[in-house]
């Protein structure tokens, strides 16, 4: 059967074992069951800025290993042009507290190697000298800019299922499909699942949308071949070519004739 119980502090009242107890399993209960089928990513922010050559790395919610990690305050690090290809890599350490405690922590970190086992990819850049590192985007494609811009593709994003492309950077694609006037209807239900979800829905859902338009499964589902896979897709419409805007210019013609 279901039930809701919470304990009730009076004062005078005894404080119970199971009191103290309940206070600390029922969060834990909660967050696992929610998340149970999911991957380990990003659960909310973890926004980057650059200034100064300081890199901060912003508040935001981690799921890792069943468990949430949260960061409170921002982690700033010393991020000079060194014009090389540099992560922004969590690497997570359970710690051993002794009697009093159980959890672990997630160190932020620059790197100049590919995440490894236990570690979660915030983002990646190479920053020239003399420039300054770009966190925000003009378009879809400038995501992938691979100079002096945070590249957050391959960053995973927890979703249900596994994990999924940052929600800020499908919300672009999105858009930006909408503009090219496509009257595809795959091409707008998909649009409009991005948007009504605020960009957070399953790569199952991404790949399955990159598949019909290719018309062949796919053997890969990394983030970086779903973002060429739907760069193609958006450039093709805003060609007017495939089975968007092209099918409505030649829907047209027909109705002429």
């Amino acid at each position: 059967m279901f039930k809701f119980e919470a304990p009730v502090f009076v004062h005078k009242n005894i404080l119970k074992k199971d009191m103290l107890e309940e206070l600390r399993d029922y969060p834990l209960m909660i967050s696992r069951m929610m998340f149970a089928d999911c991957g380990s990513g990003i659960l909310k922010g973890t926004d980057i800025t650059w200034e100064d050559d300081i890199l901060k790395v912003h508040p935001g919610l981690i799921l890792h290993g069943g468990n949430i990690y949260r960061m409170e305050e921002a982690c700033s690090l010393r991020c000079p042009p060194v014009d090389q290809l540099t992560y922004v890599k969590v690497r997570f350490v359970t710690m051993d507290f002794e009697k009093d405690r159980m959890g672990g922590f997630g160190d932020v970190y620059l790197d100049d190697r590919s995440p490894e086992s236990g570690e979660i990819e915030l983002g990646r850049f190479r920053l020239q000298e003399g420039a300054r590192l770009r966190c925000k985007y003009e378009s879809f494609e400038d995501y992938q800019t691979e100079f002096d811009t945070v590249n957050r593709i391959h960053m995973p994003y927890v979703c249900p299922g596994g994990v999924s492309l940052w929600p800020q950077l499908l919300m672009a694609f999105a858009l930006e499909l909408l503009k090219t006037g496509t009257i595809d209807a795959c091409d707008i239900s998909f649009s409009m699942q991005i948007l009504g979800n605020k960009g957070q829905i399953a790569q199952e859902l991404v790949s399955f949308y990159v598949e019909k338009n290719m018309g062949k499964k796919m053997t890969e589902y990394s983030n970086q071949l779903l973002f060429e896979k739907l760069l193609h897709i958006l450039r093709e419409r805003k060609a007017g070519s495939g089975t968007g805007k092209g099918l409505q210019n030649n829907t047209r013609q027909m109705l002429l004739l």
